[in-house]
């Protein structure tokens, strides 16, 4: 299992056919399952700040919309520092869909080209499901020994791209790419000429194409270490070996075992992710309310400052603002109570003066007040540090 998930982002503002909510849903199970996180990409436009924690981006046959020169600029940055990026079309290309992927596929050594793959002999049902079982020996097609590439169209390679599926002889157009690979500054491409290739219900019902989706995104996201065995070789070293059954069996438990730690680490990874959205909304609904009181309590003042009309907005001040305001009226209660025995000492220093109050009499009294006086000026200092106590 790998250190951490990968994310891979499906486009959704090109109005794309190939999406995790319905025409994608088993291709984001499969995804997920091996150790992949598989988001829907929805803040128009694509911007690059969107795309720092993201290490595949998906465009699967936008339909009727064009990318903006700006965008494929980003696009083209993101995979030159590291990217993984594929693009799925469907027959008739740019042409027949009505957008621009070729505008940002060229940069890359491919075009989507208008035309129809159909195989009347090596297909699986239909003409139009062709078969391909030319596959290029390559990380993303390990362990691939055929595709069902439905509704395609052909791809037309210059420069460093390579195709690793290409239509039988027998097929129209015959031995041309149907899926191909770039590599671009530290990133990956890959091209495929129908979204149907994944789709539910589609080009999933063939086996092999669950397998090459989890090797093709384990390449475009960087995660595809040293080629393994084909199963095809490891069978064949196994008959060679025939090794014994208690070696078999602890071979199946092995992989069980990693199974489960699979489903564990992907309960984690996901539970993770449901406290994080909950907790963005508990801050978004304390935001909310904090605006919507603000806005009361100023449109309160205003209208009590026009019309003279009494609003109690004190029952809308949050908790915080409720203590802060007691702590502020209790300082200025102690602060009359200072000044009423400040004004009492001034009026026994005036008796003492002219004659109308004896000395121990003033002595004792002034005594006391001194007393109150400190006590009073304590509180105060007490509820001033209070006050300036941030509030956790």
């Amino acid at each position: 299992m790998s250190d951490r998930r990968k994310r891979i982002l499906f486009d959704q503002t090109q109005n794309e056919r190939g999406r995790l909510d319905s025409t994608y849903s088993q291709l984001g199970q499969i995804l997920k399952d091996n150790d992949f996180d598989a988001e829907p990409y929805t803040e128009y436009m694509i911007l690059a700040k969107n795309l720092v924690n993201a290490d595949v981006i998906v465009f699967a046959c936008p339909n009727s919309s064009k990318l903006r020169p700006a965008e494929i600029d980003t696009i083209k940055h993101f995979v030159q520092e590291g990217g993984g990026l594929m693009m799925l079309s469907l027959s008739g290309g740019d042409k027949g869909l009505m957008n621009n992927m070729s505008m940002l596929s060229k940069n890359f050594g491919v075009d989507f080209d208008n035309t129809a793959a159909k195989d009347e002999r090596s297909n699986a049902g239909l003409a139009t499901m062709a078969l391909i079982r030319n596959i290029t020996p390559h990380p993303s097609t390990e362990d691939v020994e055929s595709l069902v590439v439905p509704s395609s169209c052909t791809l037309k390679l210059s420069g460093s791209a390579a195709a690793v599926a290409i239509t039988s002889p027998t097929a129209d157009p015959p031995g041309v790419p149907v899926i191909a690979v770039a590599e671009f500054g530290r990133g990956r491409v890959m091209c495929v000429g129908s979204y149907e290739v994944f789709r539910k219900g589609g080009g999933l019902k063939h086996e092999n194409n669950s397998v090459f989706a989890v090797s093709a995104f384990r390449w475009l996201s960087s995660d595809f270490k040293a080629p393994l065995p084909s199963k095809v070789a490891s069978r064949q070293e196994a008959v060679e070996r025939a090794p014994a059954a208690a070696g078999r069996g602890t071979s199946s438990a092995s992989t069980e075992v990693e199974q489960t730690m699979r489903r564990l680490v992907n309960a984690v990874f996901d539970l993770q992710k449901d406290i994080a959205k909950v907790t963005d909304r508990i801050k978004q609904v304390d935001d909310n309310i904090l605006k919507l009181r603000n806005q009361f309590q100023d449109f309160a003042e205003k209208t009590q400052g026009q019309l003279g009309v009494v609003i109690p907005v004190k029952q809308f001040q949050s908790d915080e603002e409720r203590k802060t305001a007691q702590v502020e009226a209790d300082i200025r209660a102690l602060e009359k109570e200072a000044e009423s025995i400040v004004q009492l000492r001034d009026h026994i220093e005036e008796k003492l003066s002219s004659g109308s109050m004896s000395r121990e009499i003033y002595e004792e009294q002034i005594k006391n007040l001194e007393m109150k006086l400190e006590s009073v000026t304590k509180r105060i200092e007490k509820k001033q540090k209070e006050l300036a106590e941030p509030t956790v």
